[in-house]
């Protein structure tokens, strides 16, 4: 069986992002966990696969003790090699053009955390059918300089049907693009299990202080999460 994912705030480390905050991704990586964030998304879209695979490793070296979960952004080649030198890594977050998740899950093992993103209709039903997949990311909410091969944003609404969906398949819903702490009494009411950030952590200054923002904000009470919804 494979590990569940964490409800919550959920960090997506760009390493493009990080550094040219000044920021080492392991300290990043360990000062959101010990805050409260319960998985941390390595991703390095023009790294080449040697760095790639050392920042994983620095990264899980930084998370050691903390509890929460790594995964690895697209590339199932780099989870393998960064566990070959040793690093605990959990699994992987795919996009619908990467390696298909059951081939993931085949070379990662039962126990991967395996997530994929799927916003279009077609592309959720496939996900909600596929027993390889254990979560579902749904984006760009709004549209965002991280994620710049994006052309449409979802909005809140797509995160609200798409979580229903994945709900009645017992599938938890991470919602991403251009959100921050402010945005977490609307995803968490609209049913997304977890809210993904990217520069509200890895470019902020302090990376802990925004990190701990983030999951106080989703963890307010329900009264307040209904006022912010509506």
């Amino acid at each position: 069986m494979s590990r569940a994912l964490a409800p919550g705030a959920y960090l997506v480390l760009d390493l493009a992002v990080t550094e040219a905050a000044g920021h080492r991704p392991g300290d990043v990586a360990r000062a959101a966990a010990l805050h409260g964030v319960g998985t941390v998304q390595v991703r390095a879209k023009l790294a080449a696969p040697g760095a790639f695979v050392e920042a994983v490793v620095e990264v899980a070296r930084g998370l050691t003790g903390t509890g929460a979960a790594l995964v690895v952004d697209d590339r199932v080649d780099v989870a393998l090699a960064a566990r070959s030198r040793g690093a605990r890594v959990d699994g992987v977050h795919l996009g619908q053009h990467d390696l298909p998740a059951a081939d993931a899950r085949a070379l990662l093992g039962s126990d991967a955390l395996i997530g994929l993103s799927a916003a279009r209709p077609d592309d959720v039903r496939r996900a909600l059918t596929d027993p390889a997949v254990d979560y579902l990311g749904v984006g760009p909410v709004r549209l965002t300089s991280t994620k710049p091969d994006a052309t449409v944003a979802v909005g809140f609404d797509r995160v609200r049907d798409v979580s229903a969906d994945a709900r009645a398949a017992g599938r938890p819903v991470v919602a991403i693009g251009g959100l921050g702490a402010e945005d977490a009494g609307v995803v968490r009411a609209a049913g997304a299990h977890a809210l993904a950030v990217v520069s509200a952590v890895c470019a902020h200054p302090d990376p802990g202080a925004a990190a701990a923002a983030l999951v106080t904000a989703w963890w307010q009470p329900a009264t307040h999460l209904v006022a912010v919804a509506r």
